[in-house]
């Protein structure tokens, strides 16, 4: 069997194939984010990568976990072009966090939190499913590197009213918005708005001041692990995995390494999962991919 898994981000495409139990080999194409792409241009990224890694074979089976797919406009559209590319296979397209949690837990029932410049949790429990945040950074993104960052943003603002003390973490704020006082502050934020990525890159330093014991950044931290927390607890009560001494992976940027933030987060969790089992690290998310494409090729094979 031929098969492929794709992982559709923003910044890069990366398909991997698996054929008759040769070692997967794999494809890079550009970002293909249907959200700020569209459709079309996305779908034509990701087809162009699924034919570098297949070099002509057929395919079998393709699952591609992609960015923006969450809405069920975006999966569709982009499920029924890469179809007509590859008629004949089996083809399934949905968001990117079923791939995270197969990256980290192959088979089993679980959850993953993915916690990057946005925050989501999702959860699988048989043939149940939930899927909890991954609102934007307009209505969620709660804990996230964004969410942190605009906790900082908005704590300067109250220091440029006087109320609230000046420290490292708002004289960050400052230095990265150019915005010595209130005029500047309100121009940036107003007149051209700050891009998400801008206030997310704020959170490693917030995070590592924390760790230092800075007070403001280790209460915006400590903030931080609590919504996090509440995303994947409220996963895995969707599913009934709460009680069920279920597994969670960690994912994203915030939570590649061991900082105050996983800290607090997984003290929260150990305390608030009754036998959770943590997992930190797992394989790249086009790998989980690839094992749900393997599981399509299976549900079809004689």
């Amino acid at each position: 069997m031929t098969c492929v898994g794709v992982d559709a981000g923003g910044t890069s495409t990366v398909a991997a194939l698996a054929k008759d139990g040769e070692a997967p080999r794999e494809a890079r194409g550009p970002g293909a984010n249907a959200t700020t792409l569209g459709i079309d241009d996305a779908a034509d990224v990701i087809i162009s990568t699924i034919r570098d890694v297949l070099s002509g074979a057929s395919p079998d089976a393709i699952y591609v976990g992609a960015a923006g797919a969450a809405r069920p406009r975006v999966a569709d559209g982009l499920q029924e072009l890469i179809a007509l590319a590859f008629r004949g296979a089996r083809i399934e397209v949905a968001d990117d966090t079923a791939i995270a949690l197969r990256a980290a837990v192959p088979d089993a029932d679980g959850a993953v939190l993915i916690a990057g410049t946005g925050s989501v949790a999702y959860a699988e429990h048989g043939e149940r499913t939930q899927r909890v945040g991954g609102l934007g950074y307009l209505a969620g993104d709660e804990g996230s590197a964004f969410w942190i960052g605009l906790q900082a943003v908005k704590l300067y603002g109250r220091v440029l009213d006087g109320r609230a003390a000046r420290d490292e973490t708002t004289d960050l704020v400052a230095r990265a918005l150019d915005a010595p006082d209130r005029a500047r502050y309100l121009d940036v934020l107003y007149d051209a708005p700050v891009r998400p990525a801008a206030v997310a890159a704020l959170a490693p330093s917030i995070i590592a001041f924390a760790g230092k014991g800075n007070r403001a950044s280790t209460k915006i931290v400590q903030q931080a692990a609590q919504e996090l927390g509440d995303l994947v607890r409220s996963a895995l009560r969707a599913v009934a995995l709460l009680d069920a001494s279920p597994t969670i992976a960690f994912a994203g940027g915030l939570l590649r390494e061991n900082s105050l933030l996983s800290f607090l987060l997984e003290t929260r969790l150990n305390g608030d999962v009754p036998g959770v089992a943590i997992v930190k690290g797992g394989d790249e998310p086009v790998l989980g991919a690839l094992r749900l494409a393997q599981r399509l090729a299976a549900a079809v094979s004689p």
